[in-house]
C-alpha cells in the first residue's frame, strides 16, 4: 500500500510504496520502518527535498570510508603485548617507547573487545 508524503512549503511530494526496485541491483526491496520514519519526519519539517537530495548524493557519490586512527591501533597493540607478557600486574612495568608498526589486519574487533573487557570497559 502506498502513502503520499508532502512538503507543501517546498512543493515536494513523494509517494512511497511498500516495495521498490533498487536501480543499481534491479532487486525488489521492502521499504524499512526507519526510512518511513525519516520521510515522515522530513515531510513534517519541510525538509523532504533535502532528505531526497542528500540520499541521492550519498547514493551516487558515497563518502569515502574513514580509516581507523592508526595511533589508537598502535596503543591497542602495545596493550595487547603487555597483557600477553603478563606485565600488567607489575607496578613497575615499563611502557614500550618504540612505536609498533601495524596494519589494520593485526588487530580485529574481537581482540579490541577482549582488551576492553580486561580493563573493565
Amino acid at each position: 500500500m502506498s502513502k503520499l508524503y508532502t512538503d507543501y512549503f517546498n512543493k515536494t511530494a513523494l509517494t512511497v510504496p511498500s516495495h521498490f526496485i533498487d536501480v543499481k541491483s534491479g532487486e525488489t526491496v521492502g521499504v524499512s520502518i526507519e526510512i518511513l520514519k525519516q520521510i515522515e519526519y522530513h515531510a513534517e519539517n519541510q525538509t523532504l527535498n533535502h532528505l531526497l537530495l542528500s540520499a541521492l548524493t550519498e547514493y551516487f557519490h558515497p563518502a569515502k570510508k574513514i580509516q581507523p586512527n592508526e595511533d589508537i591501533l598502535v596503543a591497542l597493540v602495545e596493550i595487547k603485548q603487555l597483557l600477553q607478557g603478563h606485565q600488567v600486574n607489575n607496578v613497575y612495568a615499563s611502557i614500550p617507547t618504540k612505536k609498533v608498526k601495524t596494519n589494520s589486519t593485526l588487530l580485529d574487533i574481537q581482540e579490541v573487545d577482549d582488551i576492553l573487557d580486561v580493563f573493565g570497559g
